[in-house]
């Protein structure tokens, strides 16, 4: 009588996780700990912004935040990030602005920005755009990053209702 080979059985997946069967090894869940989900930050902050609060809202950053900006400068620590802030406040007017998302991660969100501002100084207007990557750990945003888009001046980008940017 000749002997069967056992049959090798593959270990199944479970259904609810659809990427297993595409890819060897186990995944892990990731997660940004206890606490506001990325997507509940990301949703104030977006809120907070339309509203006309451009502020830090001290319940959504760590205060061990980092921010880096795209011309390659990083401020760490959240007393830091607001003197920045305060700094760029104090030399342009916001005539306008919107924010759209978030658009949701694993470990954080993305926000798209733009903004009609007025230097201050010179009285040019510019129409900005950039994108912040948000990092959430603990329920807090813990770094954001701020790439730039295009800027040019007001004039260019009109007709453009200020108050719907």
């Amino acid at each position: 009588m000749a002997r069967k080979k056992p049959v090798k059985k593959s270990a199944k997946r479970p259904a609810s996780s659809p990427l297993a069967p595409k890819y060897p090894g186990s995944p892990k869940k990731v997660s940004t700990g206890p606490g506001p989900s990325p997507e509940a930050i990301g949703r104030q902050l977006v809120a907070d912004f339309n509203k006309g609060r451009y502020e830090i809202n001290a319940k959504l950053w760590s205060p061990k935040l980092v921010c880096i900006e795209g011309g390659g400068l990083a401020w760490h620590g959240l007393k830091n990030v607001e003197a920045k802030n305060s700094f760029w406040n104090a030399s342009n007017i916001v005539l306008g602005a919107s924010a759209e998302g978030p658009y949701i991660g694993s470990t954080g969100f993305a926000v798209k920005f733009r903004m009609d501002v007025e230097d201050k100084n010179s009285g040019r207007r510019t129409i900005m755009e950039e994108v912040g990557v948000y990092t959430v750990k603990n329920g807090k945003i813990v770094q954001e990053e701020f790439m730039y888009g295009s800027v040019v001046p007001a004039e260019a980008a009109m007709p453009s209702p200020l108050s719907k940017i």
